[in-house]
């Protein structure tokens, strides 16, 4: 229990640039954090990740007005999953729209897929996007996972799927759909979740005839943000669990036990 504590109070930073002989710098916006907020000072212990599968474990060894170095003295590595989550949800207002974005990175969404549908009622600017990834990379402060939730700009129906051509399980909530999504928890998966006022009939038409098939949550008529949180949730429910169960195809939603804990 001492050793877990301990572990748990050693502070993590984000940092982009590259581990060069054994020393990695922090800048920017996590200069700032280490310096001023987090109050560290040289040979502090700390925890950097680049958000591509990194965790280096080391010391302050140089603190600077621009830039500290940390010297690595141990890292651990993680591949990339085989399978991913992807959430495609209509571009909503910023400040629903931000929370949003935390939300599911910290869940450990593995991709953001906004989407314009005729009904969104929301502007896109870059900004918003720079913005966006701020803040998934923080998310990994949060959820402990090495890889930062890539976030895309806005793209149309059509161009969504296009993009998701390659993806085996593709979902569409929808007030016309079934209670409780088919999941074949082995496959990467999109989940598309429309805007205030539903989506036109030709957006439906065009995602059912691109194989997204249809399902809902429960009978409520939820926000875009609500829904795409829940779907997020029980989608990252069944990924952390694929070892241990899998999806019925027969009855979609229903789990049936393939394993016992481990």
């Amino acid at each position: 229990m001492i050793e877990s504590v301990k572990l748990m109070s050693i502070r993590r930073f984000y940092s982009p640039h590259p581990l060069i002989d054994n020393h990695v710098s922090i800048t920017g916006e996590e200069l700032h954090h280490l310096k001023r907020v987090n109050r560290a000072k040289k040979g502090d212990k700390i925890e950097v990740i680049d958000g591509k599968g990194a965790l280096y474990f080391g010391n302050i060894r140089t603190l600077k007005d621009h830039e500290a170095i940390v010297e690595i003295t141990s890292e651990e590595k993680q591949d990339k999953p085989s399978s991913i989550i992807i959430i495609a949800p209509s571009l909503t207002k910023k400040k629903a729209m931000n929370v949003m974005v935390e939300k599911l990175a910290e869940m450990g969404v593995d991709e953001i897929r906004p989407v314009i549908f005729s009904r969104t009622d929301e502007k896109y600017s870059s900004s918003m996007l720079k913005k966006w990834q701020r803040i998934a990379q923080q998310s990994l402060k949060v959820n402990k996972k090495l890889w930062t939730t890539q976030i895309y700009p806005p793209v149309s129906p059509f161009e969504l799927t296009e993009n998701m051509k390659d993806i085996q399980l593709k979902l569409l909530l929808d007030v016309e759909g079934e209670t409780g999504p088919p999941v074949d928890i082995c496959e990467s998966v999109v989940s598309v979740i429309g805007p205030p006022g539903d989506f036109v009939p030709e957006e439906r038409e065009l995602l059912l005839t691109k194989g997204f098939i249809q399902m809902k949550i429960n009978n409520s008529i939820l926000k875009t943000e609500t829904a795409a949180l829940s779907i997020a949730a029980i989608l990252c429910c069944f990924k952390a669990e694929e070892n241990r169960y899998t999806c019925s195809k027969n009855l979609p939603g229903s789990l049936r036990r393939t394993g016992s804990k481990k």
